[in-house]
């Protein structure tokens, strides 16, 4: 971790919610309505797994936020998620007729369109603000329909500023892991080396490699940890630093899109290049949505809610076309699960964006040189 990033921690971030919002704590109930969230991992292997997926997940759009200075996911929940828990990963959405959230086919007002509404303003955001943007809402631009001040605003506690803020703050202060270090190296290993792939999770998973019995049995299996300027280092680092998500001091969702990738970025700017952050202001109502391709842009068919005459980027309205809107009474998969449709139709192309580089402290991007901090510092303060 970076000096000035230790420095930070616990001063900086004092009044960050954290009692209200601690990141990544949701509750799997035993009925089936409940356990709609996916089960996080039991093993730093599975976490290796688990951010594997995510780090190729992220690939494409990889350069392009080191460029930036700035970390990208989708707002849409990844499968494994649904019911009454959709909304993991700072976005929430909804099927909305004739100015109501709706879930199931029978609701909908077929004299009016049917929209899939997307926010991501957050839980903490001013209250006196929801009146506003409410009204906003109801335009004859927006969704045309009186909307209620209550659908403006995330419900979920994890989907606050404070909460976002609480994870960056913890992913520059979580310290290294031997046995993390060691298991994501047998990990990348074994996805660079397919044929000793069982072997290295028989070797590996489950077992503390920070131990010197445990790691003399894999070192010879032709692991090693990777150097910088080996061919697998950046991957390596890129996955190490993902997997301190299991050890954050307020916890994080390792399965979510989001919370893996956030501390990702962070924790490699904030070791590597000393990156240090603040919490994020007041007047960043909600990360911003855009698509992979770009973060000004959005999906076919959506369009950016219009507040005072201008593109809001914390709310997006999604309108479904008429012949889909007969399709889906027939739907096994969404006629009674609408949100479904709109995560799969729209929410996998709507992609958040959390301005790291406006968060910054200014200098404290002292490193600048090696693969990462020499993309990542390009446009450091």
């Amino acid at each position: 971790m970076g000096s000035i990033g230790r420095r930070l921690v616990g001063v900086v971030f004092a009044s960050a919610f954290i009692a209200l919002t601690a990141v990544g704590c949701e509750s799997v109930g035993t009925g089936d309505e409940e356990d709609v969230v996916p089960a996080g991992s039991t093993s730093p292997w599975e976490l290796a797994g688990l951010c594997q997926e995510n780090i190729t997940r992220h690939a494409g759009v990889r350069q392009q936020e080191l460029a930036d200075g700035v970390v990208r996911w989708q707002c849409g929940d990844r499968p494994g998620v649904d019911g009454a828990d959709r909304g993991q990963e700072y976005c929430e959405y909804h099927a909305v007729s004739n100015g109501k959230i709706i879930s199931t086919y029978d609701q909908i007002d077929q004299t009016k369109p049917l929209y899939c509404f997307f926010s991501s303003v957050y839980l903490d955001n001013d209250p006196k603000r929801d009146t506003a943007l409410a009204t906003e809402l109801s335009k004859a631009a927006n969704l045309n329909a009186k909307i209620p001040a209550t659908m403006v605003r995330m419900k979920g506690q994890f989907n606050s500023r404070g909460a976002a803020t609480t994870l960056v703050s913890d992913a520059m202060a979580v310290p290294t892991d031997v046995n993390d270090q060691r298991q994501a190296a047998c990990f990348l290993y074994g996805v660079n080396n397919p044929t000793k792939a069982a072997s290295l999770e028989k070797a590996c998973k489950g077992k503390n490699l920070a131990t010197k019995t445990g790691w003399t049995k894999v070192t010879k299996l032709g692991v090693t940890i990777p150097k910088e300027g080996d061919a697998t280092y950046e991957a390596y680092r890129d996955l190490v630093s993902c997997m301190s998500v299991g050890r954050l001091g307020n916890g994080g969702g390792d399965w979510r899109m989001s919370d893996p990738h956030i501390t990702q970025v962070v924790v490699r700017a904030n070791d590597e290049c000393g990156c240090s952050y603040n919490a994020l202001p007041t007047a960043l109502e909600g990360f911003l949505q855009g698509t992979w391709s770009s973060k000004d842009a959005l999906p076919p068919g959506c369009r950016r809610v219009k507040v005072a005459g201008a593109d809001y980027q914390q709310m997006t309205i999604c309108e479904v076309p008429k012949p889909e809107i007969g399709d889906l009474a027939t739907s096994l998969d969404y006629s009674e699960n609408l949100d479904g449709f709109c995560n799969e139709r729209f929410g996998t192309n709507i992609v958040l964006t959390a301005p790291l580089r406006a968060v910054e402290n200014p200098g404290s991007c002292t490193t600048k040189t090696g693969a990462f901090c020499s993309a990542f510092t390009k446009t450091a303060k």
